[in-house]
């Protein structure tokens, strides 16, 4: 079955996105993903392109990729979920393309095919279509950099040589240094252990650096411009900031070295398990690759250097995941970056235990059964208890998803892979399917700035006197497509003393209660209930407790 499978991988791939797309109407998520999409529309009214503001505020923390790419797509289709997902999308189909490229220069087309399946169809992939982040540029340009790079080490064609230079500037323009360090280490475990010192004489690779600064020099001259010539601002509670060092330096090294702002309270095995749930329909298959690779160099000592066909993908996935693991501030989607080489190693090995029939897989078809009748039974938790099921289009996907699962799971097939597969994609397509289509559309009703927004607009309140008070409130941006201020107690007042006397506020019980305490009368417009959709909870879930977990959210007319 496998085999027919593969001879038609354009089916599972057009599947793949088709997911991606079904998440398309969903509203931008907050936090992220809103400021994302508000500052490119910012920066679109501005019309600078090389200084960066956030609410009015000089912004200096991301790199401009996702803002430029974002704008282009909103210039051309409007400033809508479309525009803004769609290049993230498109990116993707980029990745999955180059892995397949990738793998297929040291392993077989079978296992090139395979790489990509695995890649795209993984729960992160899925997820970073939906709430877009920068990581989505920044680990597609990743794997298409490197995937060149390897073609151009092999047969020299000067196009690719550019091509992989240009990405990994790409990869730097969407989360910093990281987009050049991920391929370094790649390639450099590579020639270390298969000691291809010759490689590194070639004067491609410093002319490469040219590619690169070309590619930055925009970005470079807008930090330059904004910060550096002028030391006085202040800019995240500092003034003398060097727009340039914070780039360079401070942005992803400083997270190592703790100079950086942003921490929390993560430990070092913070994404083994984000992993684990990231990575899945083929986690357990991963981690039997890592465990294999340990055997091995447990069993032949340094002859595994040779014996192996290629180290970048280990180099790329290792090195970054300890480096980014040593970091005082981790999100689970830092870590998608390895995703790419995590994906061609698994399929390698998926592959490696069909051709020697080895009895390991039936083993872990035994695990992967259990996990994904676990993953089944969350499901079930979700769909039939969290936020039920109504439509039958999703009914009838949900049951073939399951029957299918228990067919793969129940009937004897020709190859333990065979099994492998038939479970996890038909779990994987079938729960993202009910994801994009139930899950998110029902949690993003919980959502308040992006109501508030839309009553706003349905009932032409004046948005130049509407503030966000005490809560984020991005999706207000968002929907109104207007830029919001956040104002304080004293800008408030000053407002109100500068004659406007019809003031409109958006906040939560807490900001309403410090409004009345600050002698402040308020009338709520709009009430609405609210919960921050981008840390789930199971007592936001259960809807038995749900109400205790939810806060409320108004626009209220104040006055004094």
């Amino acid at each position: 079955m496998i085999e027919r499978i593969l001879q038609h991988p354009l089916i599972l791939f057009l599947c793949i996105v088709f997911i991606y797309l079904l998440a398309i109407p969903v509203d931008i998520m907050e936090v992220d993903s809103a400021q994302y999409y508000s500052m490119s529309v910012e920066m679109l009214h501005r019309g600078n392109f090389l200084e960066f503001y956030d609410r009015g505020k000089e912004y200096l923390d991301k790199p401009p990729f996702i803002f430029w790419i974002s704008g282009l797509f909103f210039s051309i289709f409007g400033a809508n979920e479309f525009a803004f997902k769609l290049p993230s999308i498109l990116f993707s189909v980029l990745g999955m393309y180059a892995t397949y490229r990738f793998t297929k220069l040291y392993y077989s087309e079978r296992t090139a095919l395979l790489a990509a399946l695995i890649l795209g169809s993984t729960q992160g992939y899925f997820h970073f279509n939906n709430d877009v982040r920068t990581d989505t540029y920044l680990t597609n340009s990743v794997i298409a950099s490197t995937w060149m790079l390897a073609a151009f080490i092999q047969n020299k064609k000067w196009y690719y040589w550019i091509g992989g230079f240009f990405f990994a500037g790409i990869a730097m323009l969407a989360k910093g240094p990281m987009g050049l360090i991920s391929p370094i280490l790649a390639f450099g475990t590579h020639i270390l252990f298969k000691n291809e010192w010759k490689v590194l004489l070639r004067w491609q690779w410093l002319a490469g650096l040219v590619i690169i600064g070309a590619v930055l020099s925009p970005m470079l001259i807008g930090l330059y411009q904004q910060f550096d010539l002028q030391p006085d601002k202040i800019v995240n509670g500092k003034t003398g900031v060097s727009g340039l060092r914070f780039y360079f330096w401070e942005q992803s090294f400083g997270r190592i070295t703790g100079e950086n702002v942003w921490k929390n309270d993560t430990g070092p095995f913070f994404f083994v398990h984000n992993l684990g749930w990231s990575f899945l329909p083929w986690t357990l298959a991963f981690f039997g690759a890592f465990f294999l690779l340990i055997r091995d160099i447990i069993t032949n000592g340094t002859r595994i250097f040779s014996l192996k066909k290629e180290w970048i993908t280990w180099g790329g996935f290792l090195l970054p995941f300890i480096a980014l693991s040593m970091s005082k501030y981790k999100l689970p989607h830092y870590i998608y970056v390895t995703f790419p080489f995590a994906a061609v190693i698994t399929a390698d090995y998926l592959e490696q235990l069909r051709t020697r029939l080895s009895p390991a897989m039936k083993w872990l078809n035994i695990s992967q059964t259990v996990v994904l009748a676990g993953a089944w039974v969350f499901g079930g938790l979700i769909f039939l208890w969290f936020f039920p099921l109504t439509n039958p289009i999703l009914i009838a996907v949900a049951l073939g998803g399951l029957l299918l699962f228990l067919y793969g799971s129940i009937v004897k097939f020709n190859g333990y892979l065979d099994k492998w597969m038939v479970m996890s994609i038909s779990t994987s397509f079938a729960i993202n399917i009910l994801m994009a289509c139930q899950f998110y559309p029902s949690i993003i009703e919980y959502q308040a700035s992006g109501k508030a927004a839309k009553y706003a607009l349905e009932q032409k309140l004046p948005l130049d006197r509407l503030f966000v008070y005490f809560v984020n409130g991005r999706s207000l941006d968002v929907y109104t497509n207007h830029v919001q201020r956040e104002c304080s107690d004293e800008s408030l007042m000053q407002e109100w003393q500068a004659g406007n006397q019809t003031l409109f506020v958006f906040t939560n019980r807490e900001g309403r209660q410090k409004l009345t305490d600050g002698g402040w009368k308020s009338e709520a417009v709009f009430t609405t209930s609210s919960f921050a959709v981008s840390l789930l909870t199971m007592n936001f879930g259960n809807p038995n407790t749900r109400e205790k977990v939810l806060d409320e959210a108004y626009i209220l007319k104040i006055s004094r």
